[in-house]
């Protein structure tokens, strides 16, 4: 019969067996993690030089057919990134030209807000000589 140390050795030696099997498969899933995403560039770069040619009308016409599954909705996608462009310039556009039309201020708009904001504070200053200093009132305790 065997003894306790020995079915002790016995199963340290089997966890140490499979943590070593574990760490293998970690490792090579780890290698096929690397492999896919490299797999995914290159799969990524075709896609690109496919779509180059589709572009320049050099793919032929089975190759477009099998394809267009695929191409159309990439067609579509860029039309729409151009309409927004369009719209981004647009907006922009505007935006420059209320930025001229408030540099743009005639010198006769000028004089007039200067004059106004010299009224404003003559106003300011009789209100201020006019109004009596207030005494200080007792604050209220609030329950």
């Amino acid at each position: 019969m065997e003894g306790f140390w020995d079915k002790f050795k016995k199963g340290a030696q089997d966890v140490g067996e499979k943590a070593a099997q574990l760490g293998k498969i970690a490792k090579l899933q780890a290698e096929v993690a690397g492999i896919n995403t490299s797999k995914g560039g290159k799969l990524a770069d075709l896609g690109r030089k496919v779509y180059s040619l589709y572009k320049e009308g050099k793919l032929s016409d089975e190759v477009k057919g099998l394809l267009q599954d695929l191409l159309s909705p990439i067609e579509e996608a860029e039309k729409r990134v151009e309409e927004k462009e369009k719209e981004i310039a647009k907006i922009k556009k505007q935006i420059g030209e209320t930025k001229k039309e408030v540099k743009e201020e005639t010198p006769q708009a000028k004089e007039t807000a200067a004059e106004t904001a010299e009224e404003e504070a003559l106003e300011v200053r009789k209100v201020e000589v006019k109004q009596p200093e207030e005494k200080e009132k007792p604050k209220r305790k609030l329950r």
